[in-house]
């Protein structure tokens, strides 16, 4: 996703924003609909308000010195790459401990318990409506782009249809379990953290065998298909990668969730809470930008 907010950002083609965009559209459709005829129980992201709003910015100033977000730096580790393991690292650490800490002080001021804010209901419109429009509106910008593969691999729209059908399968298999959540990684690497760090066997969950899903999926996929291009990594970049994942780690859990949280389990929603977290995502990516933290 931080490829997607570079090109927004240095004004590029925008076939990353365009895969998102198209996977959001996915969820969007099927899972609003699954919830509307009572098929799917869905969990709206909280607003904590001013906590949502710093989460989010942190969140984004993590990615630009992380150089990716939640689910690129664990897949990224997956292909073996030291200085994403460090920020996966980092990551989980900074939920960990920010849950545990820091997280709920700063909601109970900045942002109070925390209300499952929907678009619609805010401006009192019927939601099927307002998915209609949406969806009209993003298809037709989406559908202008051309497709050419990305750094070797998919192509923009077989990206963000896959994507999107893993998001609709993940709010699936998750409600099995009673806890509806779809995508995300924040809870699953607490979970981690708290299973390495506490030796708690509770803490094996649906959502911690998505987070090590990832990586796996990523380790797989590398070895048929081969690694993504790779650099040479200077001494720096292994504390600038710890950094940034602690950062997100920070903002995520100030915000009760990441970017795949919100960005695509949340604003398929119209979730309020999600819809500011990524807005303000995107101004601290802007802000490490214009920083050349990237």
């Amino acid at each position: 996703m931080l490829s997607a907010f570079y090109e927004a950002v240095t004004g590029r083609a925008p076939d990353m924003l365009r895969s998102y965009l198209l996977a959001v559209l996915v969820q969007m459709v099927a899972v609003n609909a699954l919830a509307e005829y009572g098929h799917l129980q869905v969990t709206i992201p909280p607003f904590f308000g001013f906590a949502t709003v710093l989460g989010g910015f942190v969140f984004g100033l993590g990615m630009t010195l992380a150089v990716g977000c939640a689910g690129a730096v664990l897949f990224r580790a997956g292909e073996g790459k030291l200085d994403y393991g460090l920020a996966v690292a980092g990551y989980a650490v900074g939920v960990w401990v920010s849950n545990d800490w820091l997280a709920q002080p700063l909601q109970r001021i900045m942002g109070g318990n925390g209300a499952a804010l929907t678009l619609h209901r805010t401006l009192a419109v019927d939601r099927r409506l307002v998915v209609v429009i949406l969806a009209l509106a993003t298809l037709l910008w989406v559908i202008r782009g051309k497709h050419h593969p990305y750094q070797g691999g998919w192509d923009w729209g077989r990206t963000g249809l896959a994507v999107g059908v893993v998001g609709v399968a993940a709010w699936a298999t998750s409600a099995m379990t009673g806890h509806p959540t779809g995508l995300g990684t924040v809870q699953g690497s607490d979970r981690l953290a708290t299973f390495i760090l506490e030796r708690d066997v509770s803490a094996l969950d649906w959502s911690l065998f998505l987070v090590v899903g990832i990586p796996l999926g990523s380790y797989i996929a590398s070895r048929f298909h081969g690694a993504s291009l790779g650099r040479a990594i200077p001494p720096k970049r292994l504390p600038q990668a710890a950094i940034g994942g602690l950062l997100m780690g920070l903002g995520a859990s100030v915000a009760a969730g990441d970017n795949v949280a919100h960005g695509l389990g949340g604003v398929p929603l119209l979730a309020v809470g999600s819809l500011t977290f990524m807005v303000c995502m995107f101004l601290g990516v802007w802000a490490g930008v214009r920083l050349r933290w990237l």
